[in-house]
């Protein structure tokens, strides 16, 4: 069907906006926390001047730890759930 809006095409569609909102959402979790930590390190850097570029990496490092510890596997789950349901959708437009 050229040009037409079959359910399939309507799944499909729908099935896309939640895959690229959900990896939205995971970069966004990741993302934010450490351009926090990275302004407020180069604040730092910049207040007492120093100019070494390699302190930034370890409060970069351990604020991406903390993020994973805290919320991985919540974002774990999401993706699986994702998985599990577009998996099950797709099966059954094939049919």
């Amino acid at each position: 069907m050229i040009g037409g809006n079959a359910p399939d095409d309507v799944m499909l569609g729908d099935l896309a906006r939640e895959a690229v909102l959900l990896f939205a959402g995971s970069a966004a979790l990741f993302l934010v926390p450490l351009l926090v930590v990275a302004v407020v390190v180069g604040l730092i850097q910049t207040i007492f001047s120093v100019q070494e570029s390699s302190i930034s990496f370890l409060p970069k490092l351990a604020a991406l730890v903390m993020v994973t510890a805290i919320a991985g596997e919540g974002l774990m789950l999401g993706l699986a759930d994702f998985l599990e349901t577009g998996l099950i959708d797709m099966v059954g437009a094939i049919r």
